[in-house]
């Protein structure tokens, strides 16, 4: 029964904290941890805020990178400059299917919750085989495999 009242004790004669130092206001921390919840969700249980969007794989240098829009349920793939059409048809055809989006300029397809990763795994080598297609218009040299960077 001492060491609970010890304890108790202890706990009430600790220093307030410190005042946060600059580098530790909430907007300087990374994506995914949450400051302590305000006023306006206090009812609401608390639950971590994934991203949006976020790069799949990418070769920057012809300019492709296949993004998966989890807000939107689609995979993307983003060119810088309008593709060839030899690569517009690749995306077009009945064995991939994508469309493209003009308001937020990149090629999509839907994901099937049910396929998520067949249809992550498509989108990578769709991206691979085209982003070979634009090195091989550019006269680059063509990669083998792409690397995830995990």
């Amino acid at each position: 029964m001492a060491r609970k009242k010890e304890a108790a004790n202890s706990v009430a004669q600790t220093p307030q904290a410190e005042p946060a130092a600059p580098g530790d206001t909430p907007q300087d921390k990374p994506v995914g941890h949450d400051a302590a919840p305000t006023s306006t969700d206090a009812g609401e249980p608390h639950r971590s805020k994934w991203l949006a969007r976020f790069d799949s794989w990418g070769d920057h240098e012809v300019g492709v990178r296949v993004i998966e829009d989890r807000e939107n349920r689609r995979m993307t793939i983003k060119f810088d400059g309008k593709p060839s059409e030899p690569v517009r048809e690749v995306m077009k055809s009945e064995r991939y299917g994508y469309r493209f989006d003009s308001e937020d300029q990149v090629w999509y397809k839907k994901i099937n919750p049910a396929k998520a990763r067949q249809a992550r795994n498509e989108a990578d080598q769709l991206g691979f085989t085209v982003a070979n297609m634009i090195r091989h218009e550019k006269g680059l040299e063509q990669k083998t495999a792409f690397n995830l960077g995990m």
